[in-house]
């Protein structure tokens, strides 16, 4: 048995040594000379291809500017660090390059075009900057979208007010509901008894002496139906005894709370359509109303002096969609109504004028900016949240960005075929605002 257990042990011995001679990716055994290194071939053994990708191994790099980018006109020298730079961009113009890349290795190369460091500075007053390629092949990338130094988001709620009679019988509770749902079809109606196909939001008392039974919620601007429901509602919309009341269906909603001058108020009246089931006051009365409608989600901004951001809504371009009423469709005239108070969620973070909305930048770190809408026929108020993103650095750096990728430039030096040509350039979108930023230099690599 011993004897037996030696000679297959032999044997597998020879089997493993035959495998690791003719296996020559096997871990142990040292490359072909070819893939070893600054050089890595792929192709074919028996030569029908081959693709060299050396890194950038004695190719020659130069820059050249130009106000035109015609032919003839790229005579600015580029070569230095920052020679790719701008100042005072004028809005929607280019500054046009083309970077010659000449090959001296004695094999094709397969390479890209990189800029070190694209810097642009965070002030508001800087244009919009994209990079884009026109030879020899075509990209473009706006890197201002990723440095921008606000993003802004719309409200799309409405604010709708509820009063009840306390005189009506049943209507004691203390809590009250609404419930809606955003079906466009008003031909029937597209709540049922229960509103188990819809959805509800607790409402909240509108505050004050004078308004002891006056409510409002706010639901989506695209709700089409809703009622209105005393305490017990939910028990009774989840299957338990009828010991809640609710009032008829309303129809047509997507205007109120849209305009943003005005909301309405919905008042119960003593007439009953069925049992726990009331009338609603109709037409609505218009009140005014506290509004925002249009605010910044984001805002970017630097650590110190002259970095303050102007965060007042009044500010902000009024948002470009529009609102209808009943058949008529109107644009937005305003981002808000009421007036406005500004608070920092953390001083040391960033400090805000309360009237003004003027940030300044403390430290690095983020924070929520609350926008607060007081005002109107109500004393209740409409507030939204903002992200005040504050950086240590007075620039927004982007490393090693992408011009053109993985060229191939042929080995021949016949007819110049070991050069090649890259046009690129960087433009100014904004439509108002000069651009500055910096371009370190410009480098290779696969």
């Amino acid at each position: 048995m011993k004897k037996s257990k030696v000679i297959i042990a032999i044997v597998l011995a020879v089997v493993l040594v035959i495998v690791c001679m003719n296996v020559p990716t096997f871990s142990w055994f040292s490359r072909p000379h070819g893939q070893d290194g600054e050089k890595a071939m792929f192709g074919g053994s028996d030569g029908t291809y081959h693709i060299n990708a050396f890194n950038g191994k004695n190719v020659a790099v130069s820059t050249m500017g130009s106000a035109t980018g015609a032919d003839g006109t790229y005579t600015t020298d580029c070569n230095g660090n920052n020679a790719c730079s701008g100042s005072d961009v004028l809005n929607n113009n280019r500054k046009y390059f083309c970077t010659t890349l000449t090959n001296n290795s004695g094999s094709v190369q397969n390479v890209s075009l990189y800029a070190r460091t694209l810097s642009i500075p965070t002030s508001t007053n800087n244009g919009s900057l994209a990079l884009g390629v026109n030879g020899p092949t075509r990209s473009y990338h706006d890197y201002s979208a990723l440095a921008t130094p606000s993003t802004d988001a719309n409200r799309n709620e409405m604010r709708i007010y509820f009063e009840k009679d306390n005189g009506i019988e049943g209507w004691k509770g203390t809590e009250f509901y609404i419930c809606y749902n955003e079906d466009p079809d008003t031909s029937v109606e597209s709540l049922d008894g229960k509103g188990s196909n819809g959805q509800w939001r607790k409402m909240q008392h509108v505050g004050g002496d004078s308004n002891p039974n006056q409510y409002f919620a706010d639901i989506p601007s695209t709700a089409t139906h809703a009622f209105f429901a005393v305490e017990g509602w939910d028990y009774h919309n989840n299957g338990q005894p009828d010991n809640s009341l609710r009032s008829q269906t309303l129809y047509n909603l997507k205007s109120d709370g849209q305009d943003p001058t005005h909301s309405k108020l919905y008042k119960i009246t003593s007439d009953t359509n069925t049992a726990g089931n009331h009338l609603v006051h109709t037409p609505p009365y218009t009140v005014t109303g506290n509004c925002i409608n249009h605010y910044y989600k984001d805002i970017f901004v630097a650590t110190g002096s002259g970095n303050s951001f102007n965060a007042a809504l009044s500010s902000l371009p009024l948002r470009s969609d529009t609102y209808t009423v009943g058949t008529t469709t109107y644009q937005y005239n305003a981002n808000y109504i009421g007036t406005l108070k500004y608070y920092s969620g953390n001083d040391s973070v960033f400090t805000v004028d309360v009237d003004t909305g003027v940030i300044t930048p403390v430290g690095a770190g983020e924070a929520i900016l609350y926008t607060k809408s007081t005002g109107g026929s109500y004393p209740d108020e409409q507030q939204v949240e903002t992200t005040v993103h504050v950086t240590a650095d007075a620039n927004y750096v982007f490393n090693d960005v992408p011009i053109v990728k993985n060229i191939e430039i042929p080995a021949s030096t016949v007819n110049d075929a070991n050069i090649v040509k890259v046009y690129w350039y960087v433009i100014n979108n904004s439509p108002s605002k000069a651009l500055s930023y910096t371009i370190d230099n410009v480098y290779i690599g696969v």
